[in-house]
């Protein structure tokens, strides 16, 4: 009886464990996918149907770091990497930050210029103001998806990637000094605030892929690693 469900049971976890293994590239999978299979199964508990949490976890952040270029990345580009994904993260906390505190931007804008009592004047801000807010609706995700497109081909060791990267850095600097010059700390604190903690993410992220330990990676060809 022991032996009829321990063979249901065996099945159940190499076809999970198959599973798991297909989303590694095809190549890996055909020179070490039934390696790793039968590794895995020799050391999974005995009437295990499953694979567990944590393997399952660690099988998948395997197979992702295969597909991105990242099984083989030196240190400094891994970091790298990570932080252009965080800084993602943080052009979204702008683009939200920016759609939540509009309505309060032209109302500060609008008190500072109810001083001067020249409607044609607050009018023709008010419309600068608006077309500021809504050109940053669009430009963020814009900036959102190239930070993940940025992060993806330094994964893949592309040497342009670098250089790419270092111009959106560069645009990111002027987008941060305008915001300076036209005083949006005393409209828009919390926006300036979110943009310079990104400023700082791709400064982080600059500095580390143009580290000398992170040169040798780019100079190979991806096609070879």
């Amino acid at each position: 009886m022991t032996e009829m469900t321990s063979a249901p049971a065996s099945s159940d976890l190499e076809r999970g464990y198959r599973r798991l293994i297909a989303c590694y590239p095809r190549s890996f999978r055909k020179d070490n996918g039934e390696e790793i299979l039968t590794v895995l199964l020799a050391t999974a508990q005995e009437g295990q149907r499953r694979p567990g949490l944590s393997e399952s976890a660690d099988l998948v952040k395997g197979a992702i770091r295969m597909r991105m270029g990242l099984s083989r990345t030196p240190r400094t580009v891994l970091y790298a990497v990570r932080l252009m994904y965080l800084g993602a993260v943080a052009e979204l906390a702008v683009l939200i930050t920016v759609i939540l505190t509009a309505g309060h931007i032209r109302a500060a804008v609008q008190s500072a210029l109810a001083a001067y009592h020249n409607p044609a004047v607050t009018a023709q801000v008010m419309h600068a103001v608006n077309i500021d807010l809504v050109v940053d609706k669009v430009v963020i995700p814009v900036v959102i998806v190239l930070w993940l497109f940025m992060a993806w081909a330094n994964g893949k060791g592309y040497d342009w990637a670098r250089i790419a990267a270092v111009c959106l850095f560069a645009l990111s600097c002027v987008g941060l000094l305008i915001d300076l010059v036209q005083s949006v700390a005393k409209y828009a604190p919390a926006a300036l605030i979110s943009s310079g903690v990104t400023w700082v993410i791709g400064l982080a992220a600059v500095v580390l892929i143009l580290l000398r330990q992170s040169g040798p990676y780019y100079v190979r060809r991806p096609a070879t690693r």
